[in-house]
């Protein structure tokens, strides 16, 4: 969930590759808050002064659904779309992109976390802490990859656009309709909408570029509690140098989900890869649209965290917000 500048970028990265094959007719906005995935609900109405019932569930619900069916539910809402075709469309862009970094990588992260538990026992109370801490961690050195950037000089809320042309509205409504189609819950479309919104308002508080807030303000509290890093977790560091985050020594690493699956890529072999996943169930959802083409072919219906067809659970559900 943490992973922001990873999502950012990636998207970026087949952005760049779906113009070089012809691909560029969406809205680009839309796919930079799409490409958030899931996530913008875990934010949705959490903060005290955020008016109106919190449906920070639905982020859970949409990572462990079929993504086969949670596509074919984007492209029926998106075929009875006419004035906002466009916008729907670029928005499922970016969440395809969402789910093509998610499924590749998570088996590493789910993987990584074990093992920096067991190297540092005394860092987290719950697991999601370990979570949080490798992909803020993959999150610097990803800046630092793709654009040259130290995370002193990023700020968190660029990942998301702002408001513009209601597209939030757009969300809303996109959501109001799918989340009927797939779960049979009818919430209003303008409740929906403020989860972009809800979200930039939290990673205004997680920018930490100084690390002021981290030292002065969230360690105190969380020694204070007890309860491991609760909030710091989910801060960029600055120095990523204390633990092996992204494999670049290249050990063997296993899915969780499956053990005989084994592998020596680093987080960054993962990510390469993704972007060629990601640009070719692109394309072949925006063909989809008028050949009806199956999202069991085109995603082969791999968990969000699992990487395998028909596995949806996460390792631990506790791990989840």
């Amino acid at each position: 969930m943490p992973a922001l500048i990873s999502h950012y970028q990636f998207a970026l990265r087949v952005f760049s590759k779906l113009k070089k094959a012809g691909y560029e007719d969406f809205d680009r906005e839309m796919a930079l808050i799409g490409a958030q995935g899931p996530d913008i609900f875990f934010f949705h109405r959490v903060l005290p002064w955020n008016q109106g019932e919190s449906h920070a569930m639905v982020g859970s619900k949409l990572h462990h659904i079929s993504p086969a069916r949670l596509f074919e539910g984007f492209r029926g809402v998106l075929i009875t779309e006419k004035q906002q075709y466009d916008a729907m469309l670029g928005y499922i862009v970016g969440f395809l992109c969402h789910y093509a970094l998610d499924r590749v990588v998570h088996p590493y992260v789910y993987w990584a976390q074990d093992r920096l538990t067991s190297d540092d026992p005394g860092y987290g109370a719950k697991p999601i802490q370990y979570h949080f801490r490798i992909e803020s961690a993959l999150d610097t050195m990803i800046l630092r990859r793709e654009t040259g950037m130290l995370i002193k000089d990023f700020r968190l809320t660029s990942v998301l656009p702002q408001n513009r042309d209601g597209r939030y509205q757009t969300v809303g409504r996109l959501y109001n309709a799918l989340l009927f189609r797939l779960f049979g819950l009818n919430i209003p479309a303008e409740l929906l909408a403020h989860a972009p919104g809800d979200m930039r308002q939290a990673l205004f508080f997680m920018n930490d570029r100084a690390m002021l807030r981290q030292k002065l303000v969230f360690r105190p509290i969380e020694k204070l509690a007890g309860r491991g890093h609760i909030f710091t977790s989910l801060l960029r560091p600055m120095n990523t140098d204390d633990w092996d985050y992204a494999n670049l020594a290249h050990n063997k690493w296993y899915n969780p989900f499956d053990k005989l699956q084994t592998s020596t890529d680093s987080f960054f072999d993962l990510f390469d890869f993704a972007v060629s996943e990601a640009t070719d169930m692109i394309s072949e959802f925006i063909a989809s649209v008028s050949s009806g083409k199956s999202m069991q072919e085109i995603t082969q219906d791999r968990g969000f965290a699992s990487d395998l067809p028909g596995v949806y659970d996460y390792v631990y559900d506790e791990r989840q917000p």
